[in-house]
């Protein structure tokens, strides 16, 4: 049989995403009521916690589910949400961004990422409280959490008094390239912590914008969520029409 003609069977975590989906749909998990946990899940269809994240994960993804660390799965809604994925195709003014503003740090721990970011291994990620400035003013831009790869961790001495992106001083130190960024964007309540470092009323909404820096072999550098209050948030995006149609 040609190589065109074999279907593969989907991987594990489609398998079970697409069977919890389902029962989401038919009211066996309605909205408002937990999902099993991860253990459950494991034991019902013999899969490792890995799958089972990444099948939770891809439920997530869809706006279906809302995952929190400590609480479980909870269901957002029934069917899936319409919503579109920005693509980006350079990178250059998302890096201007980081480079045209500058970081001071809060606090540095070693601990587990937030869960916003799909990051889903077992071990602890550099933890790095910080807030993003203009880079002549006193004027707050956003809440940031950066979760650093540990293989990068010789990178905490020099934090302290670092101002600039930290994705560039990994490509500096360690001779690699950040060669993708995947970014999501979302309005929440702006988490009680955020609050507190912006001067904001808790619970007052914010535009939450997680982005995840890839090397050229797709491996996750750093994750970062950034919280910026609303009235001070816009996002701009030129579009260019790179062919004659639209498939």
């Amino acid at each position: 049989m040609s190589e065109l003609g074999t279907r593969r069977a989907p991987p594990q975590y489609m398998v079970v995403s697409d069977t919890l989906k389902q029962r989401i749909e038919e009211g066996v998990y309605p909205v408002g009521s937990h999902l099993p946990t991860e253990s459950d899940l494991c034991d019902e269809f013999s899969i490792s916690r890995h799958t089972a994240r990444e099948a939770l994960r891809r439920l997530s993804d869809n706006g279906l589910i809302h995952r929190r660390q400590g609480s479980g799965s909870r269901v957002l809604a029934s069917e899936v949400r319409n919503h579109y994925v920005h693509a980006m195709k350079s990178l250059d003014q998302l890096f201007a961004y980081a480079t045209d503003t500058r970081l001071r740090l809060l606090d540095i721990q070693e601990g587990k990422p937030d869960p916003v970011t799909g990051i889903s291994d077992e071990k602890d990620w550099l933890c790095i409280e910080a807030l993003r400035l203009e880079r002549d003013a006193e004027v707050a831009i956003c809440f940031s959490l950066v979760f650093v790869d540990m293989r990068f961790a010789s990178l905490r001495s020099k934090l302290a008094n670092y101002h600039g992106a930290i994705y560039s001083l990994i490509e500096q130190t360690f001779d690699l390239e950040v060669t993708e960024v995947e970014q999501v964007i979302e309005v929440e309540r702006l988490p009680e912590r955020a609050a507190e470092v912006l001067g904001q009323d808790p619970d007052a909404w914010a535009a939450r914008v997680v982005r995840r820096y890839l090397d050229a072999t797709g491996s996750l550098l750093l994750a970062s969520v950034n919280y910026h209050p609303v009235e001070h948030f816009s996002y701009e995006l030129r579009m260019t029409r790179t062919g004659r149609r639209f498939d």
